[in-house]
């Protein structure tokens, strides 16, 4: 597995002043050249999130890191079609009311059965969870994980959260407002840039 961090400061209002590290490549490996580094500085980090839910429990992590000064640790999915991918998000306190967020790519693994390629589609009938990369297919209540799923994936998804990610995302935000975030190298600290 090669190693693999993307990184990107955003100010009070979500604007991405900074992004760093792998974030081409990244970028690159997911088919994503409107998302290079010189196409997404000073626009919203909000605008390249799909999904109402996504982006509104992603302000509210931000939020929480810059109001209490204290990181935030969450480990998510972003496959591609052959890959499976887990990460570590960290949102780090900065000064001057700014938040580092450092996106680590911590195992990968390839799927069995490659997924059919997908693209977001608000009025999908079937959804993706943002967080775990779990499927939802139209008139299902239950999410299935894309290392069930193979070439069944869909092609056209919205995003949502499922309930499972939406529980560790209040979980993440808890220890940040208790305090419990001790595996910090910053605890209660700005890092200065």
């Amino acid at each position: 597995m090669k190693f693999l961090q993307v990184y990107a400061v955003v100010d009070s209002n979500y604007r991405l002043l900074w992004v760093g590290g792998e974030w081409d490549e990244f970028a690159l490996q997911n088919a994503a050249r409107n998302a290079l580094a010189n196409t997404v500085l000073s626009t919203s980090l909000m605008a390249h999130i799909a999904g109402e839910e996504t982006r509104a429990l992603t302000a509210q992590m931000i939020d929480t890191v810059l109001k209490q000064k204290r990181p935030l640790r969450l480990e998510y999915r972003c496959d591609s079609p052959s890959l499976a991918r887990k990460f570590q998000l960290t949102i780090q306190p900065m000064k001057d009311n700014r938040a580092l967020l450092v996106h680590d790519l911590r195992d990968a693994w390839h799927f069995s059965t490659p997924l059919n390629l997908w693209r977001y589609d608000p009025a999908a009938p079937d959804c993706k969870c943002s967080f775990c990369g779990n499927v939802r297919f139209a008139n299902a209540s239950d999410w299935t994980t894309c290392d069930e799923i193979g070439d069944r994936h869909p092609t056209v998804v919205t995003y949502e959260v499922c309930a499972g990610c939406r529980a560790e995302v209040a979980k993440a935000i808890e220890e940040v407002l208790i305090g419990t975030s001790a595996n910090s190298a910053v605890e209660g600290g700005n890092i200065e840039r």
